[in-house]
């Protein structure tokens, strides 16, 4: 379990800086600065799971996650392709590495690789899970993330509105890494 808040003075200048890039929405916040127009940008659609397998796996997540948060209350998290991309790039790294762990032996972190991907946040956290031999580990997942605190603070935080989930399998073990965002 991993989390990450912006300090609010970094919070301020981040909504500056998307102010001046033509963030259409930051022209509504009262300011001294006429608004600006939005740029339009091409979106890079993201990669597709790895199979039809992986695919389900992140669908059954999201599902599980979604109906926990429910029943406690909360709102649901809407999925965010570009924040999946992440979480699916991650897990296929310690798939192909080898490792289990929120810094990669690079000394990357969930903050550097969200942020490498233009993923703009005021709210961020990350769960991991690996097995081996389980026939169907996502629901093994979601239920570990449960029973562990940290883990289970993520799923239940109220904050965040966004996930991103990626499942890579590799031989008979799998990797999960889920992401939790509160955007600007």
């Amino acid at each position: 379990m991993s989390i990450h808040k912006i300090p609010k003075f970094s919070t301020r200048l981040i909504a500056i800086a998307l102010l001046l890039t033509g963030c259409d929405w930051l022209s509504q916040i009262p300011n001294s600065l006429p608004p600006l127009k939005p740029r339009l940008q091409q979106q890079t659609p993201a990669k597709p799971a790895q199979s039809t397998t992986t695919a389900q796996m992140e669908a059954e997540v999201h599902q599980q996650i979604n109906i926990i948060r429910q029943q406690q209350g909360l709102t649901t998290l809407k999925q965010n392709p570009k924040l999946a991309q992440v979480a699916r790039n991650y897990s296929r790294r310690m798939a192909e590495q080898n490792f289990f762990a929120h810094t990669s032996p690079q000394g990357d972190t969930m903050v550097q690789r969200v942020r490498s991907a233009k993923i703009f946040y005021t709210l961020l956290g990350e769960n991991l899970f690996t097995s081996t031999n389980i026939p169907q580990p996502a629901p093994v997942a979601v239920q570990g993330w449960m029973e562990s605190q940290g883990h289970r603070e993520n799923i239940l935080r109220a904050e965040f509105r966004e996930t991103g989930i990626g499942v890579w399998q590799r031989a008979n073990t799998y990797y999960f890494t889920q992401l939790f965002l509160r955007s600007l």
